[in-house]
């Protein structure tokens, strides 16, 4: 398929530039595993995000239930407070649970789909 400009210069004997359309970088959700020796505290966790500049909010998920796969034009941030938290990944076909302080970066535009675990999921989302 050819626009207007394109046969017009052929038809003069130019041949147009072909130019690569240019790669971008897939993009790919950050997981940070908790590593602390005691439990994530809630109000801790919510002071340290507030000091990386997000504004964040609490979410509660009733076991196994969840969003199917969708995407956001801007990337959030979650950070499990309790009970377990399964990442559906459908372009990696990965599935990533998250425990307690766990926390998980999803860029703008990655499709993501979450589940509870069977004691449900307490977590904080978080967006700059």
């Amino acid at each position: 398929m050819q626009d207007l400009d394109s046969k017009a210069l052929e038809s003069e004997g130019v041949k147009p530039k072909v130019v690569a359309f240019p790669k971008f970088a897939k993009p790919t959700a950050r997981v940070t595993l908790w590593e602390e020796r005691r439990r994530p505290d809630e109000d801790d966790l919510r002071d340290r995000l507030a000091a990386e500049g997000y504004g964040v909010v609490r979410w509660h998920n009733e076991p196994a239930t969840g969003y199917p796969p969708h995407a956001h034009i801007y990337p959030e941030l979650l950070w499990l407070v309790s009970g377990s938290l399964t990442i559906i990944l459908p372009a990696d076909k990965r599935l990533l649970e998250l425990t307690p302080g766990d926390r998980i970066e999803v860029p703008q535009g990655l499709v993501h789909g979450t589940m509870a675990g069977p004691e449900g999921a307490v977590y904080l989302l978080a967006t700059r």
